[in-house]
């Protein structure tokens, strides 16, 4: 069957019935071609409006059409001729992958999203600048407390106090008699200050909460381009596309299933030892470790 052939079947529904020919679901499709199955299942009701691709929209098409079998550039033309508003830039390469074009368009909208942000930081530091500037400019000077005495005249009240009360000083008549001393009488040595106690209180820091420890610890290390999703105790990881060099670390408490869409790019440890390969190169593998017996899973 042809595009030529089915020229009455919608195109989102001839990609359908290509992919179920070659008994192919969705979620397969989506592994093979790197491509999410939210934007597969966009081509089947010919909603182009939600490729992430952008101008790269044919780059979704080229993918879809080359796993399920039909002519890539035939099925690029039928887009084009179905969708002439979203099918993107006529010089667009032919080379472009999916996958390719899925990421350029992720990190189109993170820039995107990065420069309003921090717009919107400048307009309010810029606003709060302004009002501080308006408060201090108009704020009145402070006003002086007229029954407050001068510094100059608090200076010479002090110094006739001090000057009157100099000649009423008299080491014999204030003594009490305990400081009166008879000469010749030795003289016991000042007291010293009573030392502070020896048990001081010490205020401790309330202790954090213990370490979260974890019967097993995955280490995944990424030597190549790969799809990578992970479920570690029953709750699935967001799903992504991993680049050379990059390395993600889970506790697991139960059980881990990794899926890898390029299984030989995948060095994994376990509590710190090195696990058994996942797969070959380009292989598609799917591997649970169980937290109780992962010891059958090193290498």
């Amino acid at each position: 069957m042809t595009m030529a052939d089915e020229r009455h079947v919608d195109f989102g529904t001839f990609l359908r019935q290509a992919r179920e020919q070659r008994g192919l679901s969705l979620q397969q499709l989506a592994v093979t071609t790197k491509i999410s199955a939210r934007v597969l299942d966009a081509l089947e009701h010919n909603d182009p409006g939600k490729l992430p691709g952008g101008i790269f929209s044919r780059a979704f098409v080229r993918a879809y059409a080359r796993e399920v079998g039909l002519d890539p550039e035939a099925a690029v033309a039928s887009f084009v001729a179905a969708f002439p508003d979203d099918a993107g830039a006529d010089d667009m390469p032919s080379a472009t992958s999916a996958v390719e074009a899925e990421t350029f368009e992720s990190r189109r909208r993170v820039v995107r999203g990065l420069l309003r942000l921090l717009g919107v930081v400048v307009l309010l530091a810029l606003v709060g600048f302004l009002s501080y500037w308006s408060l201090t400019r108009n704020a009145p000077a402070p006003l002086a407390d007229p029954a407050a005495p001068s510094s100059t005249q608090a200076a010479g009240s002090a110094g006739r106090s001090e000057t009157a009360a100099a000649p009423q000083a008299s080491p014999t008549a204030d003594a009490t008699p305990e400081q009166v001393v008879a000469p010749g009488t030795p003289q016991a040595p000042p007291a010293t200050a009573a030392a502070p106690p020896a048990a001081a209180v010490a205020f401790a820091e309330p202790a954090g909460p213990p370490p979260v420890s974890a019967p097993l610890v995955v280490v995944l290390t990424v030597s190549d381009e790969c799809w990578l999703s992970v479920s570690v105790d029953g709750t699935r990881m967001p799903s992504r596309n991993y680049e050379s060099g990059e390395r993600v670390e889970y506790a697991v408490q139960r059980s881990i299933t990794v899926t890898a869409g390029n299984a030989g790019a995948v060095a994994m440890t376990l509590n710190g030892k090195p696990g058994r390969p996942l797969g070959e190169s380009g292989q598609v593998v799917t591997t649970t470790i169980s937290a109780a017996a992962y010891e059958a899973f090193l290498r």
